[in-house]
């Protein structure tokens, strides 16, 4: 027991040096030999530890692994092993939130993203069309609006986000009205050939606009 004690202070001080789990058991068996710490399992994320981090995150969701290692004091991978395996939480636009989001959040999050949603539209006196999922061959934008800024970019370089920005946008604005027509049209087309195929994928859905 008191040999137990005495490996886990061995550990909690590889930890603080910021050593990864492989590297303190590796230290473990050089200085206590192989045999007594094969069928032992010492954990690397202590109390003490998981705490530190979720002070960390929530005090600022935005931090990563690598900068709560640094303040914490341990390695990148024993923070990743917290954060994912004693905290549950991922990733989700550069935040780290908990992976698994209660019935009562979840049903806050569809109402509150609803009635938002109806306020723009509204706002906007933009009509919603239904529009059946997996269909890029009935989506404007699949069939239509990215083929175009494909082949305006094909072939170019950008150095910087600001410039790509700019080239699409000119691209955008480089769209006639009569391409818009002929979308249209093209899009009335194709409901009719859905029909026609009994809701199937129809071929030769390639179109010259």
């Amino acid at each position: 027991m008191k040999a137990n004690i005495e490996k886990r202070y061995a550990i909690k001080f590889c930890v603080k040096l910021g050593k990864s789990a492989t590297e303190a058991m590796e230290m473990l068996k050089k200085a206590y030999g192989s045999d007594s710490v094969k069928n032992t399992n010492f954990p690397l994320t202590t109390e003490e530890n998981v705490n530190a981090v979720l002070s960390v995150l929530n005090r600022d969701r935005r931090m990563n692994v690598r900068m709560i290692a640094e303040e914490v004091g341990i390695s990148k991978t024993i923070v990743h092993e917290i954060i994912t395996e004693k905290l549950h939480m991922r990733k989700i636009c550069a935040k780290l939130v908990p992976k698994n989001v209660g019935a009562d959040q979840m049903k806050h999050r569809l109402l509150t993203s609803q009635e938002m949603l109806d306020q723009f539209l509204n706002g906007k006196s933009i009509t919603v069309l239904p529009h059946p999922p997996y269909s890029p061959d009935l989506a404007p934008c699949d069939f239509f609006l990215f083929p175009k800024l494909k082949s305006h970019l094909k072939g170019k370089h950008f150095r910087t986000i600001e410039n790509i920005q700019k080239a699409v946008t000119d691209a955008l604005n480089s769209l006639t009205e009569n391409e818009f027509i002929h979308c249209y049209n093209e899009w009335k087309n194709r409901w009719e050939r859905c029909v026609r195929s009994q809701g199937s994928y129809f071929e030769g859905d390639n179109i010259n606009l």
